[in-house]
């Protein structure tokens, strides 16, 4: 696939003649080794980088060019398509996003993409989209909004991590595996490692330092008693 800067940025396939359309509004970098994990897709993902500081998320090119009514909203639009009509609905699209009128300020896939809802830990109680991992991972670890210029930043004594395709039974969202550095974890005994639902984790809300915007603040406790457990 050769990379045109354009405007607007795109992917084109030589072979095929296919071109896809990119994201406009952010910063486009191959996400090396990565595959998108939507059936009969497999196709090489990027990172998708907007706002000051930035916001990451993963980015599937052909996805993003050919979305799924089922996976909610698309991302720039009022609506979403009409069942029935997705192919036509698809070709609309790309031409207004040629056209250079789709700026994305945003995550570039809906919150029900697969590449996404594998990524979610959390809903975003300050708008109607969700927390996902930063997919830069560590060692700065953070969560990062889907709908809202937010990033949670993890406290600096985690040293690791990990997104598990378990799920709180009351949230639906999927659980963490949490893993402090030695001799700094905040955990009864000294314990490093616990799973946790972080939108239901007191503890770990108490510890992260969010930034909305030009504000920094401490976290404050939201939603019911803490599930975090340990591991």
């Amino acid at each position: 696939l050769q990379f045109i800067t354009g405007p607007p940025p795109r992917l084109y396939n030589k072979t095929t003649e296919t071109v896809y359309v990119l994201p406009i509004g952010g910063e486009i970098k191959q996400w090396t080794g990565r595959n998108c994990p939507v059936e009969g897709c497999n196709f090489e993902l990027c990172l998708y980088s907007v706002g000051a500081p930035p916001r990451t998320f993963p980015l599937c090119p052909n996805c993003f060019n050919n979305p799924k009514p089922e996976w909610g909203q698309i991302p720039g639009e009022d609506t979403t398509a009409t069942p029935g009509d997705e192919e036509d609905e698809n070709k609309e699209r790309n031409i207004r996003r040629m056209a250079g009128k789709n700026l994305i300020r945003e995550c570039p896939h809906p919150d029900k993409m697969p590449l996404i809802e594998e990524m979610t830990v959390s809903p975003d109680p300050e708008s109607n989209g969700v927390l996902i991992l930063d997919p830069h991972l560590g060692p700065k670890w953070r969560l990062v909004s889907t709908r809202e210029p937010t990033i949670v930043h993890m406290p600096k004594s985690v040293e690791k991590v990990t997104v598990l395709n378990a799920k709180d039974e009351v949230l639906g969202c999927r659980m963490m595996s949490i893993e402090f550095k030695e001799g700094e974890s905040p955990l009864e005994g000294g314990k490093k490692k616990y799973t946790s639902c972080f939108a239901a984790d007191e503890m770990l809300q108490g510890l992260v330092r969010i930034h909305h915007g030009d504000e920094r603040m401490k976290a404050s406790s939201r939603g019911g008693r803490g599930r975090g457990r340990g591991g």
